[in-house]
């Protein structure tokens, strides 16, 4: 992936295209005009999309704040240090703990889904704003029945979002486009922390 031409002052780097459109519904609705979605492919590509951001036109002159977003996975400190070993190699600023921005030039954060601390990814975060939701009982008896035959997705979270989502009046939707349809409930608490640090960028 190489990065998007500079156009705003805040630049915020999300994990996939699906992540990127994601976050742009969550923008949209936080009315945040001046910040740049940048998608770096997977964090295996991340040291490398940071340096070619660095070396980007306009990115010394221009940007003044920089977000990098991405899954915990199965260790969130992990996934917290390999960020940040990307940040040390292009000479940015590298924040002490996730999850809140460090001044420097240009300041920097990184938030590690789905809360900063525990495992998981942004499925995670999605499924638990519609915890409440009555489609979950079925969800979660469906995955039961898959268990008691012996037949355990690889991905419990992504496997459930794709249950989820089909369970909506238009099914078939990625976790994106959901997001843009408004299934996610950006109004539950569980977005909070994830909604500070965007508006704090």
């Amino acid at each position: 992936m190489n990065p998007k031409e500079i156009s705003y002052p805040k630049q915020l780097l999300v994990e996939g295209r699906d992540t990127e459109v994601f976050f742009l519904a969550l923008i949209r609705t936080l009315s945040l005009g001046d910040i740049q979605l940048q998608n770096f492919g997977g964090k295996d590509e991340l040291a490398d999309f940071l340096s070619a951001l660095v070396a980007s036109p306009g990115f010394k002159t221009k940007v003044n704040s920089l977000g990098v977003v991405r899954d915990a996975d199965n260790d969130a400190l992990s996934a917290f240090r390999s960020v940040c070993s990307g940040l040390r190699k292009s000479k940015l600023t590298v924040p002490k703990e996730p999850a809140v921005i460090f001044d420097g030039n240009p300041r920097v954060g990184v938030f590690i889904l789905p809360n900063a601390e525990s495992r998981g990814m942004l499925e995670t975060i999605c499924l638990d704003s519609v915890s409440n939701d009555p489609a979950m009982v079925c969800i979660s008896e469906y995955f039961r029945c898959l268990e008691d035959v012996g037949l355990v997705p690889s991905n419990i979270d992504k496997a459930k979002v794709q249950a989820f989502l089909a369970s909506r009046q238009k099914p078939g939707l990625r976790l994106g486009q959901a997001a843009s349809k408004g299934y996610w409930q950006f109004s539950n608490q569980i977005f909070d922390n994830l909604k500070r640090f965007l508006i704090s960028l």
